[in-house]
């Protein structure tokens, strides 16, 4: 492992420091840092440590790209393996593994040295989530987003870091910055339930037409995907948009056929946008699998009155008594019911059922 980087640290063209002492603790530490990837010794881990520590005193050794390397190598290594912190050091591995890495800025000696750039930061991204996981374990959601920060600083376009982030956000109360992450979880498409997240967070901060959009955004691309199908058509019917419900529900009706709210809301929005027959189809589909449900035994009724009122079709009027005396059964308290039946007597001349109806309606009024 790393041989490119131990063969080329080894060399006194690359060592190029003026001091022999210098040049012996960094040739000590890379030895001791190959020994380790060979035979997975931590003890020459350590030891690898401790040589690259005494070469890196001075200024010079600060700042010299070839000491920052072999330190972020090695202090990586061991944030990585000794994750637990079993060994003792004056300060934490991975701080002096991304001090040093944030020093190698030469884009020239990084594209040379890429395979140990990429390991180092495989290294401390490993590090940086088992604290992230530690963090968690104690429900400490600041530290753990600390964590996958720096993760995310360290890899590409990492959708799952994001996601993360999102979610630790969230549960902190950062809505706003978890809407930040999941814009960037949604650069995979993938996942439905990240748009449904988004639209949530939307929610959440009262910015509805954005909320409509990512939802619209995910069911183009999750066609069949029921939640986000059902939430678009919420998002209509608690508008009142029932024109816009009208156009969704078939789709929704072929992922659940036989959902009764699906049915009755089906019923419902064409009813409200003028299409009577399509309304009486829905309700009737609602009463075969739920012959007593008294929404729609009470929909039906009224429907078919009112077209009674327009029409003065004595089979309306007949089929209106049969939905409203069963929905009255159903529920003999409810007043809507009772209101809609007095229309229907006063129309039929039904006057002892008339009566029948206003002294109930009177009593329930009165308690």
């Amino acid at each position: 492992m790393l041989k490119k980087t131990v063969l080329l640290l080894l060399t006194s063209a690359f060592l190029g420091s003026s001091s022999l002492f210098a040049q012996t603790l960094t040739k000590e530490a890379t030895n001791a840092f190959a020994l380790y990837n060979k035979t997975g010794d931590i003890k020459q881990l350590e030891l690898a440590r401790k040589k690259v520590d005494e070469g890196y005193k001075t200024y010079k050794d600060s700042i010299t790209y070839k000491n920052n390397l072999l330190r972020s190598l090695v202090y990586s290594t061991l944030a990585y393996v000794d994750s637990n912190r079993k060994y003792s050091y004056p300060t934490d591995p991975i701080n002096v593994a991304m001090f040093s890495f944030k020093k190698l800025n030469d884009r020239k000696l990084n594209n040379e040295y890429q395979e140990e750039i990429t390991y180092i930061k495989k290294r401390l991204s490993q590090a940086y989530l088992s604290q992230a996981r530690h963090a968690l374990s104690y429900n400490n959601y600041p530290e753990a987003v600390n964590s996958f920060l720096h993760i995310d600083s360290l890899s590409s376009k990492n959708i799952t870091i994001y996601h993360d982030l999102a979610i630790l956000y969230e549960r902190m109360g950062y809505n706003y910055k978890a809407i930040e992450f999941y814009q960037k979880v949604l650069q995979d498409r993938s996942r439905p339930e990240y748009y449904l997240a988004l639209s949530n967070l939307y929610e959440s901060v009262r910015q509805y037409q954005k909320a409509v959009e990512i939802t619209q955004q995910g069911r183009a691309n999750f066609p069949d995907n029921k939640d986000l199908v059902f939430k678009e058509l919420n998002y209509f019917s608690d508008a009142g948009n029932f024109q816009e419900v009208t156009k969704l529900i078939k789709n929704a009706l072929r992922l659940d056929e036989n959902n009764i709210n699906l049915n009755y809301l089906a019923g419902f929005s064409y009813e409200m946008t003028g299409k009577t027959q399509q309304a009486e189809e829905y309700y009737k589909k609602v009463l075969s699998l739920d012959p007593n449900n008294y929404d729609a035994n009470y929909a039906l009724g009224l429907l078919y009155l009112n077209l009674y009122i327009q029409e003065s079709k004595s089979d309306l009027i007949n089929r209106a008594k049969q939905y409203l005396t069963k929905a009255n059964e159903i529920d003999p308290n409810q007043i809507k019911t009772l209101q809609s039946l007095a229309i229907l007597y006063r129309n039929t001349g039904e006057e002892i059922q008339l009566q029948r109806v206003n002294n109930k309606i009177n009593q329930l009024k009165l308690n």
